[in-house]
């Protein structure tokens, strides 16, 4: 008869060999990617892909910071993000709000402008009081700076995606759409029937983009300070300006005829 101790060792091997990899190892941190923001996030082709996901992966590489990135809707990948089911999220624009509910690093993503767009031959606008009762696509969850967003006057049309509202703008189911440049220029290329059908009236905002960290989980702190680090070190050896370069869109540079939308009560444009 085989002694218990044996039989003991025999079945200890046993369990270690049927533990599931998830258990044996660590999990690894989780970040949530907005899914469809191509070309800054996106889920394309079975993958997370785009201009901030490589700058994500590159900084917490830098740092030796393994990370998981995780795709979702922006909306609900923010409601995870601020719960403290996953450890952060991006692509954010900080307002007040943001601020209150989330960890902001210093060091943000990339910057792009948030344009006005119209249909061709639409009149040029001088301030934020011309949208007073327009009907204006925007996209559920997004921000769009103070101005535009403490108006109460604008009709909001709430969209899932920026292409739902530029299908609107087409069919003339809404008078504007709020978008970024970069964004927009990617979806008309992907979509060549959007071609030469809108022109970018104003400036709405110039924000910054962020990786935004839950302040409720555990992990969060630490890894945004690895997150930091990272990001220092790929601007000082030239990684993060070659993942810039690797996916800069043509005309970028803000339209000559383009203003920049404010209250009518501010008088001075505002920076980036």
């Amino acid at each position: 008869m085989m002694h218990w101790l044996e039989r003991s060792g025999i079945l200890l091997i046993l369990l270690c060999s049927l533990t599931p990899p998830a258990i044996a190892a660590a999990e690894l941190p989780r970040i949530g990617a907005e899914d469809d923001w191509y070309p800054y996030t996106a889920w394309r082709d079975g993958q997370i892909v785009g201009m901030s996901a490589d700058i994500v992966r590159a900084a917490f590489a830098s740092s030796d910071t393994p990370i998981e990135l995780a795709a979702y809707p922006y909306p609900r990948c923010m409601e995870l993000a601020r719960t403290g089911s996953l450890v952060a999220c991006f692509n954010t624009t900080p307002n007040p709000r943001i601020e209150a509910q989330f960890l902001l690093p210093q060091e943000m993503l990339f910057s792009d402008d948030i344009l006005l767009w119209a249909r061709n031959g639409a009149p040029p606008l001088d301030n934020l009081d011309d949208l007073a009762g327009k009907r204006v696509a925007v996209t559920i969850g997004y921000t769009y700076g103070a101005h535009f967003d403490a108006r109460q006057d604008i009709q909001r049309v709430p969209v899932r995606r920026d292409l739902n509202g530029f299908l609107m703008l087409q069919r003339d189911r809404v008078d504007y759409v709020v978008a970024f440049r970069g964004t927009t220029q990617a979806l008309i290329q992907q979509h060549p029937q959007l071609a030469n059908h809108f022109v970018a009236l104003a400036t709405v905002h110039q924000p910054q983009l962020y990786l935004t960290f839950s302040r409720h989980h555990p992990e969060a702190p630490a890894l945004l300070q690895r997150f930091e680090l990272g990001m220092r070190q790929i601007k000082s050896d030239g990684t993060y300006q070659k993942i810039l370069e690797r996916w800069q869109l043509p005309a970028r540079q803000a339209a000559a005829h383009t203003t920049t939308l404010l209250d009518s009560h501010d008088n001075k444009t505002e920076s980036p």
